[in-house]
């Protein structure tokens, strides 16, 4: 079979992976628009014993209850997931050279060495493209499954808290208008003015500084300097990453 069927292939799999991960911000933000909502509605509310109060109750409890769900099938959708790559250049380049030096040790000449590695580097690298796309295949299925969850999970607490809403405006609006009783306090200018007076007074009853006190300290030393930028690396330096080789040599070894 073509090596490009295997190529296109792995690549699609690879986009798809990073399409899937752009596409859950549509749930996520959708869940904290709802979220605002319901707990706006929730704490507007004026809970009494009657139908109204028990039909708002049941429907904020569902749109909650959907909401967890929509959690669920988010987290589960970036949670447990392994997907493969295959190996470096560096590495690809350094088989290849492995594979034509094992070739001329067996009494090769050059051009048939370099023939007969191509062959064993094309074959190895097929199964090394569908290798990697069935793994990735199957975490972008499951991954799209658990995301379409999320979205109809969304979807329906959407639709119950659109429930809700008529009870909560219903109630805000046949609501009697509620009156403040406001009390005008006398005599604050008169109070600001005896403070004022107050703090001037002591103002004066202060005593000047001495010309002693008022000598100049010694001149500071050099500014000090602020401590410089870390450096690091990225995520790779932080442990050792494993492969297939490294797993199967520290099995041996025990």
């Amino acid at each position: 079979m073509d090596m490009e069927i295997y190529r296109k292939q792995y690549d699609f799999e690879m986009e798809q992976r990073n399409g899937i991960a752009s596409a859950t911000n549509i749930p996520i933000v959708a869940l904290t628009i709802i979220g605002g909502a319901l707990s706006s509605v929730v704490i507007g509310f004026k809970f009494n014993s009657n139908i109204q109060t028990y039909l708002f109750i049941t429907f904020v409890s569902l749109c909650a209850l959907s909401k967890l769900w929509t959690v669920y099938y988010i987290a589960r959708s970036f949670i447990g997931y392994v997907y493969q790559k295959i190996p470096p250049s560096k590495e690809l380049a350094d088989y290849f050279k492995s594979l034509r030096d094992w070739h001329k040790e067996k009494g090769e000449t050059d051009d048939k060495s370099n023939e007969l590695a191509q062959t064993d580097f094309d074959e190895y690298l097929k199964n090394r493209f569908s290798e990697a796309s069935e793994r990735n295949g199957n975490n972008n299925i499951m991954r799209g499954n658990y995301l379409h969850g999320s979205t109809v999970a969304v979807s329906v607490s959407f639709v119950l808290l659109a429930c809700a809403s008529p009870l909560y405006i219903y109630q805000k609006v046949t609501s009697g208008v509620q009156i403040y009783e406001v009390k005008i306090i006398e005599n604050i200018k008169s109070k600001t003015k005896e403070v004022k007076m107050a703090e001037n007074n002591e103002t004066t009853n202060q005593t000047p500084t001495s010309a002693a006190d008022t000598t100049p300290s010694a001149a500071p030393g050099a500014k000090p300097q602020g401590p410089a930028n870390w450096e690091f690396k990225g995520n790779a330096d932080i442990g050792n990453i494993q492969t297939k080789t490294d797993t199967s040599s520290t099995k041996g070894k025990k």
